[in-house]
């Protein structure tokens, strides 16, 4: 999760933060540079960049204090959470919460109330939101320009999507790229490179096509094939979050010349692929990516051989808050995941390091944060777990064959 800016912050004092931070940087690394260092306090505090860091100062100094920060964060936790009776409570008080952006209650960025009912899945919350005036194109500046609607698109949330058009939501290029709509996304890229809205994600717009014919027109643009956004995603790594509906645009941008690294192919289930890279290196087993990226999109078989193939039911991220595979199955509420790993000898009490969170802890967190029933049913089998120390898990060497 972000750092909470506060309530009235000192744009002086981000900048000295910037600088000391500058210092930190260049001992690594001389050739670093004060951009380098703004880029890095701004994503501290949830924002894409450091102008969008600088607006959101000189926006809060230049209107008079309406809500502050701490208010609009309560409210938020409540939306993400979904307690009614708590939102009537404060919109009655207060209703310029309901356009109000503030701090995500879960991870970065500056949202508005009505992104986050829809990332939690809460629709009598959404509801309430859209009767109380809840602007469906929303305030998107400080959200890595991400609109309610392809939230909707994300998240796959098609009943509040339909909403959302039958109210007439704005479609752009994103939101036509997310649909898959070619018929649209060729319309409004007929002016070329300048019809390009900015990258959510700070990243690259080719992330977010979802056709063959979106992927090639995007290049055909300059559209950048090997550029991260601020989650470290390639757009090669963003089709294959899509799971098995990504295959085909992983294939396409395959077969433009773009390499693929073997959890691209675990993502969306590929277990051939991931056969034929075995089979030329057989130590590749080693690479926890592999078997987490599987355990993360749901690929229970491919995670079965990956194990009889010697990879690491222990296995933990390199990144975010470093939980092990068992974290990822116990968030995503996955209970044949999750027994499968605890059956090859996975660590029930790891902890991560961010948050010093068990899988059991993730889980419970879960059941708030992606509104999933089936996370408390695993937090409670997880709970219930006999207490003795657990099997320590078996490593083979890797076999000289791995089809």
């Amino acid at each position: 999760m972000a750092n909470a800016l506060p309530a009235r912050p000192n744009l002086d004092w981000l900048r000295k933060t910037a600088k000391d931070h500058l210092r930190e940087l260049r001992a690594q690394d001389p050739a670093r540079k004060l951009a380098d260092a703004q880029l890095a306090v701004a994503r501290q505090y949830g924002f894409s960049s450091w102008r969008a860091l600088k607006a959101h100062v000189d926006q809060l100094h230049s209107t008079s204090p309406s809500l502050a920060d701490e208010d609009v964060a309560v409210f938020l936790r409540h939306v993400g959470a979904g307690h009614i009776d708590a939102i009537k409570d404060a919109l009655a008080a207060r209703l310029d919460l309901i356009t109000a952006v503030g701090p995500h209650p879960y991870w970065g960025g500056r949202p508005q109330a009505l992104h986050v009912s829809i990332e939690t899945g809460r629709r009598d919350v959404f509801d309430l939101l859209l009767a109380a005036g809840a602007d469906i194109n929303g305030n998107n500046r400080l959200y890595d320009h991400w609109s309610p609607l392809m939230i909707t698109y994300d998240k796959d949330r098609p009943d509040m999507r339909e909403t959302l058009l039958a109210r007439g939501a704005r479609i752009g290029v994103v939101e036509a790229l997310m649909a898959g709509d070619d018929v649209a996304v060729k319309r409004m890229l007929q002016r070329g490179r300048s019809a390009l809205p900015p990258d959510p994600n700070g990243g690259s717009i080719l992330a977010f096509a979802r056709t063959p014919y979106a992927i090639d027109r995007l290049l055909e643009l300059g559209a950048a094939v090997d550029v991260k956004d601020r989650w470290e995603t390639t757009p090669m790594e963003a089709f294959s979050r899509l799971g098995p509906r990504g295959q085909d645009l992983v294939e396409h941008l395959l077969s433009r010349g773009v390499a693929a690294p073997p959890e691209v192919h675990a993502r969306v289930g590929d277990k051939d692929a991931i056969a034929r890279m075995l089979n030329a290196d057989p130590h590749l087993i080693e690479n926890d990516d592999i078997i987490l990226a599987a355990v993360d999109f749901g690929h229970h078989g491919l995670v079965r051989w990956l194990i009889d193939r010697g990879a690491n039911p222990n296995a933990r991220s390199r990144i975010g808050s470093q939980g092990t595979v068992l974290h990822s199955a116990a968030f995503e509420g996955d209970l044949e995941m999750v027994k499968l790993l605890v059956a090859a000898g996975a660590d029930v009490h790891a902890i991560d390091p961010e948050h010093q969170g068990t899988p059991e802890g993730w889980a419970r967190a879960s059941i708030e944060i992606t509104n999933n029933p089936q996370c408390a049913v695993v937090a409670d089998y997880l709970r219930d777990l006999p207490t003795s120390a657990p099997a320590q898990p078996k490593r083979r060497a890797p076999p000289p064959s791995s089809a």
